[in-house]
């Protein structure tokens, strides 16, 4: 507002979110600088369908090289343009998760057919992720548990996660998480049926 005379001589974005409902993964990004008339970069709508990375754009090419969303005042194209800004990022959130295996887990409700999917791949997640929310995953499990109790499949998967988690906080690396889980046990813990 200063300076009038100072424009704008490119865009970039980055999406925080994926389509699957995780988070943008950990580390380095490299933005796409778009270029254009100042005035259309000042609305994001014009750019925001765009791919915002090299590897996004890279993926929506199609077979002959030409981009799936040309835009007539930008210059979308790797070819036309030398320049890229690249970012780092990492997440740090105990409501917001980058795996989606875990997501469908934390979700189970609004995706009912794949709970037992989401339990047997919910002991392939990284422990790391897993700890960052295990109140969260504890409700989800005990939850299932009490309102799925009439399959007794979700009973062992149930089960098979539980034993999992416990054994998961015993590792030494992860061993300051077991006052977290003895927290939950004894002030949050209310699965009557599971008790």
């Amino acid at each position: 507002a200063r300076d009038r005379s100072e424009r704008a001589f490119g865009v970039g974005f980055v999406k925080l979110m994926n389509a699957d409902g995780t988070t943008l993964q950990d580390g380095k990004h490299n933005l796409i600088v778009y270029k254009g008339d100042n005035k259309k970069m000042e609305d994001a709508k014009s750019y925001l369908t765009l791919p915002c990375t090299k590897t996004e754009m890279e993926e929506k090419e199609t077979p002959s090289g030409k981009n799936l969303h040309p835009l007539a005042n930008f210059t979308p194209t790797k070819d036309c343009t030398k320049d890229s800004f690249q970012i780092a990022t990492v997440i740090c959130s105990t409501k917001l998760t980058q795996n989606v295996d875990l997501l469908g887990l934390l979700n189970w409700r609004s995706n009912a057919h794949n709970i037992a999917h989401n339990l047997r791949k919910l002991m392939e997640v990284e422990g790391g992720e897993i700890v960052k929310f295990l109140p969260d995953t504890l409700d989800a499990l005990f939850n299932i548990m009490m309102e799925m109790s009439e399959n007794e499949t979700y009973d062992f998967l149930v089960f098979d996660a539980l034993v999992f988690i416990i054994s998961l906080i015993g590792d030494i690396k992860f061993q300051h998480f077991n006052t977290v889980l003895e927290t939950y046990i004894y002030k949050h813990f209310s699965a009557t049926l599971a008790y």
